[in-house]
């Protein structure tokens, strides 16, 4: 076992750990186990959801009221549109960039994956706060973007940081932020099962994170609650009621599936071409570069259409109440939504995806309806929002749960099937690079997709910095006599999953993983790990460079390699965590 304040190497992980006295002089249990009790731990989640519900409402309050005066101007000045949207992307920009602790924009839901997986959950308040306010005035001054991004990190951030006031284990931790991320969405559009249901899905594509689900349901019912009391009982989009069900609805719901599913792989890609043309303006050319791009853009887009500007609960609005828009039009309207919200998360301004998708989702919807002649409006715009973020998000259940508690149960099954055929047809299409496929592959993926973003932003960086500024120093290793079930024992009390194999000098002769020795026959377990099987060892020197230890790992798919001397001794271990978190350290 590591010393106190020290780092262990776990699960591939390396994480800090700080010991304290679990019992006092008095025999009695320290503060930070009672809260792991679970009785004082829920009590302490339902606080988390009042408190995180009621802040994310206070900012939610913030938004409206300057969005009111923006959309007045750009009403009655068109060319405001411009003013507008310089303010909504460089106030952002600024406001993270000089006070956040994790300087990166975009949207609020990265944010929230990016702690989860790489920070066990841990964010600190500075962030809690400065970063929704960032996303207040980009939505504000008519960014698009979402209000669940930032009422997530809302959230999340108070989970987290009354979990560290009370000394919550990490392993807790990260189960009470993701609930109160949900808290968060909840309060902000008054629908609880999508909150529970998004903290489950949303951390993997194709997984469940069920041992959150406690957590989030009972964060998520008071704020809930919190937030009717505040903001009403009315739905979201107001009292609508789709018509009545047919066969053939059922079978257009197939058919938009397939196209929702398609037109989420354009959304993502076209997302993911935005976001690196943002990197390679500011990394070549300047930030001003960036931002002024960005401004004249979205200044465009917002001087042409007021309704690609905003959040875009309007344009919703204006579907949902039957006016009378063009095929043309909704068509244009899609796409330049579809940009404005590309350009807005990645070239200086803050927000949420779910929203802006949601929008998208609704007019295609609304626009197949009046293509194809089907009177049944509001189902093909509950139908198109639930595919859309389906497709977009790899949330399955999520989408039919938010169109159910905002437009009402008879969308439900058309709702689910269309989601589910979007899910399928875009693959792993996602908006979010810290989303693995499962709760196995989170730091391959991770490794993954931060090493190429970081090769457009910050090659020299990768190259300048060697394995010696990031490695575990003196990780367990395990001699190679050592007898089997000696081992296990070792691998119990450790709960490692990959140990070195050592010789007398500590030079590594191999590793050995604990399905490999559990695999093992009971009456192998008195052999030495000498006579078992040892895997070949990857390993570098201290000098390797951060971009050559990121590509032999995922050139050999292993997830930690050995730092050794120039007498194979053993001097340090490096897992793929390591290396995402350093790479992501040096991006923000």
């Amino acid at each position: 076992m590591a010393p106190t304040g020290t780092k262990s190497f776990k699960g591939g992980k390396s994480v800090h750990r700080k010991q304290s006295n679990s019992v006092g002089p008095t025999g009695s249990l320290s503060l930070s186990e009672r809260i792991g009790q679970k009785p004082l731990r829920y009590a302490l989640v339902v606080v988390i959801g009042i408190t995180g519900a009621l802040l994310t409402i206070g900012f939610y309050f913030m938004y409206l009221l300057l969005w009111n005066e923006t959309f007045f101007v750009i009403t009655h000045f068109a060319w405001s549109s411009f003013v507008c949207a310089a303010l909504a992307l460089s106030l952002s920009f600024m406001l993270v960039k000089q006070f956040a602790q994790m300087k990166t924009m975009g949207s609020g839901t990265h944010t929230v994956l990016e702690t989860y997986h790489l920070k066990d959950g841990d964010i600190t308040l500075t962030d809690t706060l400065v970063k929704p306010l960032a996303a207040v005035f980009t939505m504000g001054f008519g960014g698009s973007a979402g209000p669940e991004g930032p009422s997530m990190l809302v959230g999340g951030g108070v989970a987290s940081n009354i979990s560290k006031l009370f000394r919550v284990k990490v392993s807790d931790m990260r189960r009470i932020f993701i609930a109160g991320a949900a808290a968060g969405l909840t309060a902000v559009f008054r629908t609880p099962l999508t909150g529970i249901l998004f903290a489950l899905e949303i951390p993997y594509k194709r997984d469940l994170e069920m041992q959150t689900f406690v957590e989030a349901s009972l964060a998520t019912v008071p704020a809930y609650l919190i937030a009717i009391l505040i903001l009403g009982t009315e739905r979201l989009f107001g009292t609508v009621t789709p018509g009545q069900i047919t066969m053939s609805d059922v079978g257009m719901a197939l058919v938009m599936g397939i196209l929702c599913g398609a037109y989420s792989v354009f959304y993502t890609e076209l997302f993911s071409a935005f976001d690196r043309l943002a990197g390679y303006l500011r990394s070549r050319i300047g930030t001003l570069s960036m931002l002024s791009l960005g401004t004249l853009v979205l200044g465009a887009a917002g001087y042409v259409s007021v309704y690609s500007f905003g959040t875009g609960l309007n344009l919703i609005a204006e579907l949902v109440n039957g006016t009378s828009l063009t095929v043309s039009f909704l068509f244009f309207i899609i796409l330049l939504k579809t940009v404005t919200t590309s350009v807005t998360l990645n070239f200086g301004g803050s927000g949420g995806l779910f929203f802006p998708t949601i929008v998208i989702g609704a007019s295609v919807g609304a626009l197949f309806s009046l293509a194809t002649g089907d009177n049944n409006r509001i189902l093909f715009i509950a139908i198109g929002m639930a595919a859309l973020l389906a497709g977009t998000h790899k949330i399955l259940l999520t989408p039919t749960a938010f169109v159910v508690e905002t437009l009402g149960g008879a969308c439900a099954i058309p709702a689910l099937l269309a989601s589910g055929v979007s899910y399928l047809v875009s693959g792993d299409c996602s908006f979010y690079p810290l989303q693995p496929r499962g709760r196995h592959q989170t730091e391959e993926l991770a490794l993954e997709r931060l090493f190429y973003k970081a090769k457009v932003l910050i090659p020299e960086k990768l190259e300048a910095t060697m394995a010696s500024d990031f490695m575990t120093l003196n990780p367990i290793a395990v001699s190679s006599r050592t007898a089997i079930k000696n081992a296990l024992e070792l691998f119990e009390k450790t709960r490692l999953r990959v140990l070195p194999v050592v010789d007398e000098g500590k030079r590594v002769l191999g590793t050995v993983t604990m399905e490999d020795l559990a695999n093992l026959d009971f009456k192998q377990l008195n052999m030495t790990l000498s006579e078992a099987l040892i895997r070949k060892p990857l390993m570098i020197n201290v000098e390797t460079s951060l971009r050559e230890v990121a590509e032999l790992m995922m050139e050999k798919e292993e997830d930690h390699m050995f730092v050794v001397d120039e007498n194979m001794k053993l001097l340090g271990v490096i897992s793929g965590i390591d290396v995402a978190r350093k790479i992501l350290e040096l991006t923000t």
